[in-house]
């Protein structure tokens, strides 16, 4: 298998090798370009342009670079005979390249090539609750047990709450600074406006709260305003900065006809770390899903009563295996739902990419 990067950043080393490395594919070479040639990794050969990497007999490639280049070399990519392309998320960082995309991928043939990659792929616990089938993915603790869906229609829940609350440490001036969420060592970047918390990691929670009410037979027609939005250092986002990263905002609205809030912090403080969604329940019980070290936890409240699944594994890990690589990838068995999926994430981009229009001005 021929596995192609483009970029060569953080994600590549601390998420995309180990996984690959864990996965033991036969035969595996993981080829690279990244516009910075100082910037190589071990296990991945360089090639010294774009287009030498382009002209490798590729398998499947990866669109890793910053966000704002996703689109251009996703266009070098579609002019190559790659016909498996993933997109780190977002899949695009501003409303005129998403007008772009939707050109590209209205051609069939390039449609059915490129796949926006999201972690929500691997983190189906809650679906699978509210289901009720906790498949042997999810292992039970003690005597944690369903014997049948929780939800039997969108009636039977109230609210929807997604969390991306991501720890930080502090730098000399005693700042808040980011961590890596591999490593848990200091993020030296300095982020940029498109490159805030809405967009970068707003994607992964709206997906996953998405995904979820659409595979419960529900809308998954979405409406957002922005509550409130602050900077690294807590202070509020002015109207025309178009430079300045969000740090933290809370985004509230409707899915369907479910009220929903998105609490999303890169800062959120030494040990801080939630990252999923809650569904509450008319009955008044909660399905909890949330990251745990080393892997995912679902949890079904009842009061003073809390059942609790788990699955061990890392999200990159488990949506290479599953969903990306191998004889059972999403392109293999549903080809149809790779441009379908691509879509629906287009959608979410779009819907953040405006709030950001309300919060800063048209830019």
């Amino acid at each position: 298998m021929n596995i192609g990067f483009i970029g060569l950043g953080s994600v590549v080393e601390t998420a995309y090798l180990p996984a690959l490395q864990r996965l033991s594919f036969a035969e595996m070479t993981c080829w690279g370009y990244d516009s910075n040639p100082q910037r190589t990794l071990p296990g991945v050969v360089s090639c010294d342009s774009l287009a030498s990497l382009l002209a490798k007999p590729i398998d499947i490639l990866f669109i890793t670079t910053v966000s704002l280049q996703h689109l251009p070399t996703l266009e070098a990519a579609l002019h190559s005979g790659i016909m498996r392309i993933v997109v780190e998320k977002p899949i695009v960082a501003s409303l005129s390249q998403i007008a772009r995309l939707r050109e590209l991928l209205s051609l069939p043939e390039n449609a059915k090539r490129v796949l926006a990659l999201d972690h929500w792929m691997a983190r189906d616990g809650a679906l699978c609750l509210a289901q009720g089938r906790m498949d042997s993915r999810w292992q039970p603790e003690g005597l944690a047990n369903v014997t049948g869906p929780l939800v039997g229609s969108l009636d039977d829940i109230v609210g929807i709450d997604g969390f991306l609350l991501e720890p930080s440490g502090f730098n000399a001036a005693g700042e808040p600074v980011a961590l890596n969420f591999a490593t848990g060592e200091a993020d030296t970047r300095e982020l940029r406006h498109p490159d805030g918390v809405i967009v970068d990691i707003g994607t992964h929670v709206l997906a996953m709260m998405r995904e979820t009410v659409r595979y419960l037979g529900g809308s998954d027609e979405i409406q957002l305003v922005a509550e409130q939005v602050k900077d690294r250092l807590g202070r509020p986002i002015a109207r025309g900065d178009v430079v300045t990263a969000e740090g933290e905002a809370h985004l509230k609205g409707i899915l369907g006809s479910i009220p929903v809030n998105l609490w999303l912090n890169k800062y959120a403080g030494p040990g801080v770390e939630r990252k999923g969604i809650c569904i509450i329940l008319r009955d008044g019980r909660v399905i909890s899903q949330y990251r745990v070290p080393g892997g995912e936890s679902v949890e079904l409240i009842d009061g003073d009563t809390v059942q609790c699944w788990t699955r061990l594994g890392a999200v990159y890990m488990h949506c290479l295996a599953e969903q990306i690589l191998g004889p059972h990838s999403l392109f293999a068995r549903a080809p149809e739902e790779v441009a379908k999926l691509t879509q629906r994430r287009l959608v979410e981009v779009e819907t953040l990419l405006y709030i950001q229009q309300r919060l800063r001005g048209e830019h």
